[in-house]
């Protein structure tokens, strides 16, 4: 491996475990001040939102631990490296964000159906413009970490700071909206505002999550991404070079884990092909490994070349 290349991916590595950090530290403020006045004002909005601290922290924790962990080189058991903890750890987050945006629908509607509760309007007000500022600063440092590494552990727990952000803002907007409107209807409002917002809050970031463990769990079953896909343009270059190589048929075969693809080729030549020697073969696979330069994401690639059409697409002979 190059020395520039291996410290490439130290320093990005340090990148990733310190803003991982930053986002640990700045949970434990958030989940405490939260949990704290949530109860000192009866909030059940409040208390959801420490509940996202809560789980920011326990997936905070072990995304430290993947960052620590997945840039390690392989050993005898993990040949391949440590690669599938990525997509390991982002599914579980996801899955964790979709239990608590359930509860917080559930607890919202069970809140309005025995009734509800009337809450500190003004309290909710100050400690959700606190939390907007602090989610705000950590969507902006994330999202500026996670685009200088292109890391997808990053995005995720981005992705849930902008639900809290997104959270806090509509929580302040609706607290507000509530705090002006005339005498006569704070009466009708007060105790289901509170558990209106929670269940309201609660099924629009249920989307969020869904989508994060769709797309984690199809790199754990090895399913063929959506984005970053480099199937295309190896196909493109291959066409256009059957006749001169002699190329009957070929194969794509692209799986992406975490932060790496990894690209099987399969090559079918005819009996005067151009590939007949070690020489020609490896400048193939020098010209497929052109076509991935302009992937974000780290490539492993295999080129399989066969003139017998039984072993064909890594088929067995029949």
């Amino acid at each position: 491996m190059p020395i520039s290349y291996a410290l490439r991916k130290a320093q990005l590595a340090a990148v990733e475990q310190r803003t991982m950090k930053v986002s640990i530290y700045v949970v434990c403020l958030g989940f405490a001040a939260n949990v704290g006045y949530g109860f000192f004002v009866q909030s059940d909005t409040l208390l959801l939102t420490a509940i996202f601290y809560l789980l920011n922290l326990v997936s905070s924790a072990l995304g430290l631990l993947v960052a620590t962990v997945v840039n390690r080189p392989a050993t005898t058991r993990f040949e391949y490296g440590y690669w599938f903890l990525e997509p390991l750890v982002n599914g579980i987050n996801g899955l964790m964000m979709l239990v608590v945006c359930v509860y917080g629908f559930v607890n919202g509607i069970e809140g309005i159906r025995s009734g509800g509760h009337v809450v500190n309007a003004q309290g909710v007000m100050l400690i959700s413009a606190a939390s907007c500022v602090i989610s705000f600063a950590m969507v902006v440092y994330k999202k500026r970490a996670a685009a200088q590494i292109n890391s997808k552990l990053l995005k995720t727990d981005g992705w849930k700071w902008i639900m809290k952000f997104s959270f806090s803002a509509a929580t302040l907007l609706g607290f507000f909206v509530y705090s002006i409107l005339p005498e006569s209807f704070h009466y009708l409002w007060a105790r289901y505002v509170d558990s209106a917002m929670t269940a309201g809050l609660s099924l629009i970031f249920l989307f969020a999550p869904v989508k994060i463990v769709s797309t984690s769990f199809a790199e754990l079953l090895h399913m063929s991404p959506e984005e970053n896909n480099p199937r295309s343009e190896i196909e493109m270059a291959l066409s256009k070079l059957e006749r001169e190589l002699g190329i009957l048929r070929h194969h794509t075969h692209v799986i992406q884990a975490g932060r790496r693809n990894f690209v099987e080729v399969s090559v079918l030549v005819g009996a005067a092909s151009a590939l007949s020697d070690l020489a020609s073969q490896d400048g193939l696979r020098e010209r497929i490994w052109e076509t991935l330069s302009t992937n974000p994401l780290e490539n492993r690639l295999i080129v399989q070349i066969t003139a017998d059409p039984r072993w064909e697409d890594g088929r067995q002979p029949g």
